[in-house]
């Protein structure tokens, strides 16, 4: 009788059961186990069946989150260094635009070739790339007090608001008191000073909007990215400015390393297709 019994098939090594049977059989589920579900920085392992045998490139065949293809390719296979690509590539982009013009906005037309390097969204270089901004907005605090673009009183209040006595800087009560969200906030002298200090680095051009799906914080640091034209070079000179520590170094330099590995292999990527 025990072959009657009611059984739970697990294909994989896994702690869930999908309640529809037919998840069952999805191909990720036979001869893969839990190396097709990793989590961030889980470096994945060689499997035979996986791989028919044989591996040529692990850092090119095996998925990592921490060596992941992020750029974002919208290129629609399409030259635009040429004028018919160009031509090509704006009637697509035209017709995406009024299929959904509130997501794809006229005024963000930029051509492929035109685009900078974009930013990884990998979590160990953003949080690298947090650094450099934070560095980079005391930078530009230090300079306008240094041309009298704003007073060293409002720098000392701006410095307490912002909470500044650690090693961050937290805007979350500025940008929320500039969306209108604390009014008890933008009363204060403090928020008037900051507000100031803000003006005269360059950030209060892009106003705080409540109509986006981005929170208000990234709003900010979107606009200071924009503002001074952050990017990668520029984080690498700035390195040993914000980064003191040895330890600390040799992590960062390790992060680096292999965000560049990942930029080489784009590279060579685009230049064999």
């Amino acid at each position: 009788m025990d072959f009657h019994q009611e059984a739970t098939p697990m294909q994989f090594a896994g702690e869930r059961l999908e309640a529809n049977v037919a998840e069952w059989f999805r191909l990720e589920q036979w001869g893969k186990g839990a190396s097709s579900r990793l989590f961030f920085n889980e470096q994945p392992t060689i499997n035979w069946v996986r791989h028919q045998g044989h591996v040529d490139d692990i850092k090119s065949e095996l998925y990592s989150f921490a060596h992941a293809n992020q750029s974002n390719n919208v290129v629609f296979g399409i030259d635009t260094n040429t004028e018919e690509g160009r031509a090509k590539y704006k009637a697509i982009w035209e017709d995406i635009h009024a299929l959904a013009p509130e997501i794809v906005k006229k005024e963000d037309f930029l051509y492929p070739h035109e685009m900078g390097a974009q930013i990884s969204t990998e979590p160990h270089f953003q949080r690298l790339w947090h650094y450099f901004r934070e560095h980079t907005l005391k930078q530009q605090i230090e300079a306008a007090v240094t041309d009298g673009s704003v007073s060293a009183e409002d720098v000392a209040l701006a410095t307490k608001f912002l909470g500044s006595s650690g090693r961050h800087l937290s805007v979350s009560a500025f940008v929320f008191a500039k969306a209108g969200l604390r009014p008890d906030v933008a009363s204060s002298e403090e928020f008037a000073a900051t507000d100031r200090v803000m003006t005269a680095v360059g950030m209060n051009e892009v106003e705080i909007s409540t109509l986006t799906a981005e929170d208000l914080e990234s709003q900010f640091w979107s606009n200071l990215d924009a503002t001074y034209n952050l990017t990668e070079v520029g984080l690498r000179e700035e390195l040993p400015y914000f980064i003191t520590d040895p330890s600390n170094r040799m992590k960062v330099e390790a992060i680096m390393e292999g965000r560049q590995e990942q930029l080489v292999a784009e590279e060579t990527h685009k230049l064999a297709a």
